[in-house]
């Protein structure tokens, strides 16, 4: 859970008996949880949440107006994809074009980018059977453009109603960050995440050995590692036009994904959904306009049968609304 990454080395310090949350957004960790709007308490649902980060920045089709990037539909073709490999690698070479039509934007150190979006998780009690609940929710965060500075999260429940539940991000400085929990508070060692990638590939084919090399490791199947990575990189930060247009480019040659279907994004919007089913029995989609094929969001869904879910089950989904590039942790774009 990159953005919470240094409250969840906090959380072990001072309470080494709380259950600790995944490190990333995937459900090969099913009996781990964390509290709703990244509060740690005792295990008691079997799917994880909205606590990792969550959609892609760089990902949007995007327009930078007024210091904002905003959602922009381009038209291709207007032709509905077919469910096929073909198929994938079309939308996916559409979808890097659309990335390389958008302008760079230039990010500062000093600088946060903000996310406004819509999510829905899946929230289970295993001492309850049944397919679980689920609440959307509306969703801004702020992350420290090089990962040193302190961030903010702020959710509420989706449709404006009632106030914003806040949670700081600890930024990590000289190998260091300072966290609260409980009223305590503790130094702990931490690792900055930035929320601007400016070093990854820009070459496709560098790209694929970069996402490889991420998801290396593990006793996962190597394809499915590698496209787990390259939805953890754009997941919440921001690439550049370049950069995005080369993970798009390298995720069509990664072997077995697929598109499976038209979908719905969280924000009502017409997508179509790609996904590599992983091994433990879910698969996560990467959702793109069905027409310009501009990428809109993600989300999480069992393929089988398994611990009181159904197949075709979401467990969670999400939409990117607004991106950003502003100079504090809670300012909002013009």
């Amino acid at each position: 859970m990159n953005d919470l990454k240094t409250l969840d080395e906090f959380g072990r310090t001072l309470d080494p008996d709380t259950a600790v949350p995944p490190a990333r957004l995937r459900h090969r960790v099913l009996t781990e949880a964390r509290h709703p709007h990244g509060r740690f308490r005792a295990p008691r649902f079997t799917a994880p949440r909205f606590g990792w980060r969550m959609a892609a920045v760089g990902g949007m089709a995007a327009v930078l107006t007024a210091g904002v990037l905003v959602t922009q539909v381009v038209p291709m073709d207007g032709q509905a994809p077919a469910s096929s490999a073909s198929a994938a690698e079309r939308i996916l070479a559409g979808a890097a074009a659309q990335a390389q039509r958008q302008p760079a934007v230039t990010v500062r150190g000093n600088q946060f980018v903000y996310i406004e979006s819509i999510a829905t998780a899946l929230s289970r009690n295993e001492a309850e059977p049944g397919p679980g609940t689920s609440r959307p929710t509306q969703r801004q965060i702020w992350l420290s453009a090089d990962g040193t500075r302190d961030g903010l999260l702020r959710e509420r429940p989706r449709g404006g109603a009632g106030d914003w539940d806040e949670t700081p991000l600890p930024g990590c400085r000289d190998g260091k960050s300072v966290a609260t929990k409980y009223g305590k508070t503790a130094e702990v060692e931490c690792t900055p995440t930035p929320g601007h990638h400016a070093d990854v590939p820009t070459d496709a084919d560098a790209m694929l050995v970069y996402l490889y090399a991420k998801g290396a490791g593990t006793k996962n199947p190597r394809d499915q590692q590698a496209f787990t990575a390259a939805g953890d990189l754009i997941r919440e930060a921001y690439l550049s036009p370049a950069s995005l247009a080369a993970v798009f480019t390298a995720v069509a040659k990664i072997p077995g994904v697929r598109v499976v279907g038209d979908v719905t994004d969280e924000a009502g919007r017409a997508g179509v959904a790609l996904a590599l089913n992983e091994v433990q029995g879910f698969r996560t989609e990467l959702i793109f306009d069905r027409q310009s094929y501009a990428y809109l969001g993600e989300r999480s869904v069992v393929v089988r049968d398994q611990d009181g879910m159904k197949a075709g089950q979401t467990i969670n989904s999400a939409a990117v609304l607004t991106v950003a590039v502003v100079s504090s942790a809670g300012q909002l774009p013009k």
